[in-house]
């Protein structure tokens, strides 16, 4: 496309600059002859406005106004080839053109109009051939970058090798970068601070704030329509990729669904999880809100810190249970969005021979106390609240409870008996026996049938300090763990 400069820079149309030389980058899309008063009304941006001098007013001031009024409609220039009988050009709309990098360019009356009109119609064409051209070429080679499998960033970096612009993909909400060409990172790193003015941005359709950020290259940034091409693929990258997430979370919750409940070992799934860019460390991990609030957890996978991974994620009991990588920057981030004063809880690293189950209770007891204590995030084993009285780990509490409340749950569950409650009761009233009757609603001599119970099943006495103790200590550890006794049988 030819610019004003270029136009100047054509000997035989003999122009030359009366001001706004400065703006002589600006380019020029058609011409149009006008000598009515108010050409602005009747031209577009992009538009070389050509006059003989039949609508320019006569008065320093008028002409001003005038020159303003068409500076305003934002064409690209003004060519004055006066009549004999036209004013002169004042020294008052140089100025005000001069000082709105405006060019005005003087030419001969002799100088055919439609000579200077198909100079600038054969560019126009010739652009547009161009751009038909370049246009073919991007989609032939992102078809082709397509099909080679490569990345995000190398499909842009394609891009830019057949544009000769530096392109990148920034989400404008986080101010995160999605994708970046060799060319943009090249930039960055050359130009960390580079002013926004120095770029162009481009809405991606269908996209909520995400833009292509366009810096200048081989070429500069000036084809809006070719622009809008660039913006086009990259939505249907998007696109792409966000249904990509979804079938990746989708499929994720049916393996993690399947190593919870242990009909799959980990060892069978660890090479998804290389293939799902997990393959430094990953943990178990629960999400949870104070009091079983709902987390906002259904577009959590297309958040921008996961782009280059797809963990495996499950919602369930208003907890969201996820095998992730082990990194406490991504998870607080996350955590933020999910719910408000949301929490986290870490099991330890896994390991091919981890069970999945046990991990997730390592979590969920890491959360509750993550809740407990007021913090954002708890790692498994790293909380010393119980001053080490009780078991540290979700196996040794299962333990603990098989051996000394095992008999007891076996046997409530047989006979939809009240021996766990009858006890837990009585030990939180310190061996009270009237007042845990009154609390169980039951009468005195029924309690202590039902303690009686309890030491024949377990060999332990109720109102013993041993056994007491014991027993105590088997409770709280439970408690602890935050999971039904059920669960601890298993």
């Amino acid at each position: 496309m030819i610019t004003v400069d270029g136009l100047v820079a054509v000997p035989s149309l003999g122009l030359k600059y009366l001001a706004g030389s400065r703006g002589g980058f600006r380019p020029v899309t058609w011409a149009h002859a006008c000598d009515l008063p108010d050409p602005w009304r009747w031209f577009k941006v992009g538009d070389l406005v050509m006059t003989t001098g039949g609508g320019l007013p006569a008065g320093p001031d008028d002409q001003a106004r005038w020159i303003t009024q068409l500076i305003d409609s934002r064409v690209s220039g003004l060519v004055v080839a006066l009549e004999p009988s036209a004013p002169d050009v004042t020294p008052e709309l140089l100025k005000t053109a001069d000082g709105r990098d405006f060019p005005v360019l003087s030419a001969s009356f002799d100088l055919k109009f439609v000579t200077l009109a198909r100079t600038i119609i054969e560019s126009a064409v010739e652009t547009e051939r161009e751009r038909l051209a370049t246009i073919k070429r991007l989609y032939d080679v992102y078809w082709q970058s397509l099909h080679a499998r490569g990345t995000f960033d190398a499909r842009i970096s394609a891009l830019e090798g057949s544009i000769g612009w530096a392109l990148e993909v920034r989400d404008l909400d986080v101010g995160e970068t999605l994708a970046r060409g060799r060319e943009a990172a090249r930039r960055q790193s050359a130009h960390p601070k580079e002013a926004d003015d120095e770029v162009t941005q481009v809405p991606i359709p269908g996209a909520v704030n995400v833009a292509l950020v366009v810096y200048p290259g081989r070429r500069p940034v000036q084809d809006r329509p070719l622009l809008q091409h660039l913006g086009g693929l990259i939505a249907l990258e998007l696109e792409h990729h966000a249904v990509q997430r979804d079938h990746l979370r989708a499929s994720g919750q049916d393996l993690l669904l399947g190593l919870l409940d242990d009909t799959i070992d980990l060892s069978a799934v660890w090479p998804e999880l290389r293939h799902r860019g997990m393959a430094a460390a990953v943990t178990v991990v629960c999400w949870k809100a104070p009091d079983g609030a709902p987390l906002h957890h259904e577009n959590i996978h297309h958040d921008v810190r996961l782009q280059h991974c797809a963990p495996l994620l499950a919602y369930r009991s208003s907890m969201l249970l996820g095998v992730v990588p082990d990194d406490n920057e991504l998870l607080s981030s996350l955590t933020a969005k999910l719910a408000e004063h949301c929490a986290v809880g870490l099991s330890t690293p896994l390991a091919a021979s981890t069970r999945v189950s046990e991990a997730a209770r390592q979590a969920q007891l890491a959360v509750a106390r993550a809740h407990e204590a007021g913090m954002p995030l708890v790692r498994y084993g790293t909380d010393q609240r119980d001053s080490g009285f009780l078991p540290r780990s979700v196996e040794d509490t299962r333990q603990l409870v098989r051996r000394i409340l095992g008999p007891l749950i076996t046997y409530d569950r047989a006979h939809d008996g009240d021996l766990v409650t009858s006890l837990r009761t009585f030990l939180a009233n310190d061996g009270g026996w009237q007042r845990s009757s009154d609390d169980l609603g039951i009468h005195r001599q029924t309690l202590v049938y039902r303690l009686r119970k309890v030491e024949q099943l377990t060999g332990l006495k109720p109102t013993s300090t041993r056994g007491s103790a014991m027993m105590w200590l088997a409770l709280q550890a439970a408690d602890s763990a935050q999971l039904p006794l059920d669960d601890l049988m298993t």
